[in-house]
C-alpha cells in the first residue's frame, strides 16, 4: 500500500491515533464480526460492509512494522460503525512470540488519567479539596520537605502547574536505578527523596510544566487518606467496578496474562535493548500500570462516552483545559490534542520501553487506542495513517 498516497486523501480525518499490527485482528460492526489472520496461516472470513477496511488495516499496519523495525504493536478503533483490533510483530524479540491483540503492554504516563480519576473520586467524597494546599493531605513527614506544599494546591498537581522539581532527572536517582532490581519495587517515598534538595521549577501556578513528581505527590496524597496503597485504591475505584480484568499495577500486583517485552535505544547506538530487568521507577504513580487494549477501551467509554466514572460536576473538572501552544492542552490527568478537524481527548505516555496513546475524538464519537512496544517511534504519525484508512470513501 502506498502511504504516500494515504496522506493525500482530502477526506481523511486530520487527526489521530491509530494502529494496529497484526498478525491477527478483529472487527465488528452492528451484528457482523470477523477475524482477519496472516494469509498464511488460515484465509479472512469476508463480511460485506466492512471487510475491506479491516484488510486494508491489517496489510498497512504489517507494512509499517516491517517498514519501521518495530518489534511489534496492538491498536484498537471504534467508529459509529463498529471497532477494531489488531496486532501485529512480535512481543518480544528473543523468543519471536506473536503478538496478541490481549498481549498487555506497560501504559506508562497514561495511566495519570486513572490516578487522577481516584482523586476525583475523592474529591466527590469530601475528602480532598481540588483548590486546598497539598500540606493539608501530604503525610506531615514528608510535606515539610517539599517547597510550596503550603501553596500549591491539588489542582495544580493534576494539572501541572505546580512548579515542582523533578526526581527523574536528577543524577542522583539516575545511579540509583542503575543496579536497581525489580524484586525491590519503588514506593512513593523512596521516589520523592530525590527532589528534596532540588530547585522548584516555577512558582505554584504560574506555568505549565509536564513534572511525573507531581503524581508522586497524588500518589502520597492518595495512600495518606486512604490508608491503603494507590495501586488498591485504582483496583476498588476503577478496574473491579469496571469488569478490567487485565490490568493492574506493575510490580505492586501479580501480574494478569501475557505481557509483552518493552524495548528501546536506551545507549543511543542504535540498537534496541530489552527493558525487561530495568525497574526505574516501574509501579509509581506517574506510570505504574499494565493493561490491554480492550481494558482501556472499557475504561474510555465509561469515562468518556458513558461518563459514568465519574460526576457530571467533576468531568466539567477534568476537562478544563489551559492551553500550552497551538496544538496541545492539559487538563486533570487528561490531554487534549488539537487538529484542523476535530480535537481528541485522552492520554499519551513513553516509558520502559513502550510508548502508548489512548484518544477520543467527541465530534466523531471515535476512541483509538495504540499500543507499541519500541519507545522510540512517531507513534502519532503511524497512528495518523491508520485512521486515514478507516475514514477515507
Amino acid at each position: 500500500m502506498n502511504l504516500k498516497f494515504l496522506a493525500f486523501r482530502k477526506t481523511l480525518f486530520a487527526i489521530v491515533f491509530v494502529i494496529s499490527l497484526g498478525f491477527a485482528g478483529y472487527l465488528v460492526g452492528n451484528s457482523i464480526s470477523q477475524r482477519v489472520i496472516e494469509k498464511s496461516l488460515a484465509k479472512q472470513v469476508m463480511s460485506t460492509s466492512t471487510v475491506g477496511k479491516s484488510s486494508q488495516l491489517q496489510t498497512l499496519l504489517n507494512e509499517i512494522v516491517v517498514e519501521q523495525k518495530i518489534p511489534g504493536a496492538v491498536m484498537y478503533i471504534s467508529t459509529p460503525k463498529g471497532s477494531w483490533l489488531g496486532a501485529s510483530g512480535v512481543n518480544n524479540l528473543s523468543t519471536k512470540t506473536r503478538m496478541k491483540p490481549t498481549d498487555g503492554f506497560s501504559i506508562a504516563s497514561m495511566s495519570k488519567t486513572f490516578v487522577a480519576v481516584v482523586v476525583l473520586k475523592l474529591v466527590e467524597k469530601g475528602k480532598i479539596e481540588l483548590d486546598q494546599a497539598i500540606a493539608t493531605y501530604l503525610p506531615t513527614d514528608i510535606s515539610p520537605h517539599i517547597i510550596n506544599s503550603d501553596k500549591i494546591t491539588v489542582r495544580q498537581l493534576l494539572n501541572h502547574t505546580s512548579g515542582v522539581a523533578e526526581y527523574l532527572e536528577t543524577k542522583e536517582f539516575i545511579q540509583a536505578t542503575a543496579n536497581r532490581s525489580r524484586s525491590q519495587p519503588w514506593t512513593a517515598r523512596e521516589a520523592i527523596k530525590y527532589m528534596y534538595l532540588e530547585k522548584p521549577q516555577a512558582n505554584p501556578g504560574e506555568k505549565f510544566i509536564y513534572t511525573d513528581c507531581n503524581y508522586i505527590l497524588l500518589e502520597l496524597i492518595v495512600e495518606n487518606i486512604t490508608r491503603g496503597t494507590l495501586a488498591q485504591a485504582i483496583r476498588s475505584q476503577i478496574l473491579k467496578p469496571l469488569g478490567l480484568k487485565h490490568t493492574f499495577t506493575e510490580l505492586r500486583e501479580p501480574t494478569i496474562g501475557e505481557v509483552a517485552t518493552g524495548y528501546s535505544d536506551r545507549h543511543k547506538n542504535g540498537k534496541l535493548e530489552s527493558n525487561a530487568e530495568v525497574n526505574d521507577g516501574n509501579g509509581l504513580g506517574d506510570g505504574g500500570l499494565v493493561s490491554t487494549a480492550e481494558d482501556l477501551a472499557k475504561f474510555a467509554k465509561a469515562l468518556f462516552v458513558k461518563k459514568t466514572l465519574l460526576s457530571s460536576k467533576m468531568m466539567k473538572e477534568m476537562l478544563k483545559f489551559r492551553d500550552h501552544g497551538e496544538s496541545y492542552s492539559y487538563g486533570l490527568g487528561v490531554e487534549r490534542f488539537s487538529s484542523p478537524l476535530e480535537t481528541a481527548i485522552g492520554h499519551s505516555g513513553t516509558a520502559y520501553g513502550f510508548i502508548t496513546l489512548l484518544a477520543y475524538l467527541p465530534n466523531q464519537n471515535t476512541t483509538i487506542i495504540v499500543l507499541i512496544n519500541d519507545q522510540d517511534v512517531d507513534i502519532k504519525s503511524i497512528a495518523r495513517t491508520g485512521l486515514e484508512v478507516v475514514s477515507k470513501k
